[in-house]
């Protein structure tokens, strides 16, 4: 019979208890999230347990909900003092927090480089899915706000925490992302089995077919004015430009349909021999510029190009479209305000919106594009 051993939770040893024995028990521990509260301009703080400092609870104090748990570690050190058997590609991550900044979370090579002397252990992640029972549907992304000079976290587990869908203002802080983390642990039990974990569990994806690849997404935002225009523009200079208060379209509603963006031919070429051609597709006026809509490919004469508004792709492939997948875009015109448009990928949204009686499916072909609701585009294969 297999021993096992149920670690007490917050032990000091966990960890290192759990490298005796393949059949151990290791302790899972929450990343608690808060935020200062500041609308879409809100910094964030992250940490788990006891392990945070007084200016964490003194100037972050609105819950936003955890991204993740990880694989407890002796948080109270500063180094490691056992050598992981089971699962030695396990990675070690520190949460650094300061007043202003909110905090980071870094790992050991970002913490030497940066002398984050202050950054505390908070667990382990794994480098990819399936490693050692972590969650082939968690990763944990680093995020970055040009606008704001702050570093926040996004996973699955939260995933309307940095951009919120429900907001009728333009969101300005527009996180785009820097690296993975690494992979959390599921939330659906306390505890992780490591009996059965080999040091290179691979589930059917595969590790050496999943490279974390990230393509910048936009969002199509919608927006109208009492003349009765809509519009649908995708890219922050136009956004900017055309739509918020003050300008022709000020009432905002966010679509939750991102585009992936432009990148460099090199990288356009390495990510078509993966997921196929991509379809760009163009913001553009109709002949009385009220209305903005979408074209594939190319404008029609009697529209007025606007700008490119990001890339679909021809063909849904496996692995090409994020944690949810990839959805055709869908393009469907008012019965009654003719020339006006709005679009949707989510085939529940999609019935949603048939359901008014008020709208028709166009046959114009848009392409598939992700279904996550976030500003990058996550590739689950080699890239």
């Amino acid at each position: 019979m297999t021993r096992l051993i149920q670690i007490l939770p917050f032990s000091l040893l966990t960890f290192c208890l759990a490298q005796e024995d393949s059949g151990l028990y290791v302790n899972r521990i929450k990343i608690e999230t808060f935020h200062n509260n500041l609308g879409n301009d809100k910094v964030f703080t992250y940490y788990v347990a006891d392990s945070f400092d007084q200016s964490q609870k003194d100037n972050f104090k609105t819950e936003a909900g955890s991204i993740g748990n990880l694989y407890e570690d002796d948080y109270a050190a500063d180094t490691a003092t056992c050598t992981n058997t089971e699962c030695p590609k396990l990675r070690r991550i520190f949460a650094h927090a300061t007043t202003a900044d909110g905090t980071r979370i870094i790992d050991a090579d970002i913490k030497a480089k940066t002398g984050a002397t202050t950054a505390k252990p908070i667990g382990f992640v794994a480098p990819y899915p399936g490693y050692c029972s972590s969650d082939d549907s968690l990763p944990i992304i680093e995020m970055y706000s040009e606008t704001l000079k702050k570093y926040a976290y996004w996973s699955p587990a939260q995933p309307g925490q940095l951009v919120n869908l429900a907001s009728t203002t333009v969101d300005k802080s527009r996180y785009d992302p820097v690296r993975l983390v690494g992979y959390a642990l599921s939330p659906d039990s306390e505890k992780l089995v490591l009996e059965n974990a080999q040091p290179d569990f691979v589930k059917s994806i595969g590790k050496s077919n999943y490279t974390h690849s990230f393509v910048l997404a936009y969002q199509i935002i919608q927006a109208s004015n009492s003349e009765g225009g809509l519009a649908n523009i995708v890219g922050p200079p136009m956004v900017d430009q055309w739509m918020g208060a003050s300008k022709q379209f000020p009432t905002i509603k966010n679509t939750g349909i991102f585009l992936s963006g432009k990148i460099t031919n090199a990288a356009t070429q390495a990510l078509e021999r993966a997921c196929g051609t991509r379809n760009a597709l163009w913001n553009a006026w109709d002949a009385g510029r009220k209305n903005v809509n979408l074209h594939v490919r190319t404008v029609p004469a009697q529209y007025i190009a606007m700008a490119s508004a990001g890339y679909t792709f021809r063909e849904n492939r496996a692995g090409c479209g994020g944690i949810k997948g990839l959805a055709a875009l869908r393009e469907f015109e008012h019965k009654t305000n003719k020339g006006q448009f709005t679009y949707e990928n989510d085939p529940a949204k999609i019935q949603t919106l048939l359901a008014t009686g008020e709208w028709t499916q166009t046959t114009k072909d848009l392409g598939y594009t992700t279904l996550d609701q976030i500003g990058f585009a996550l590739f689950n294969r080699v890239i």
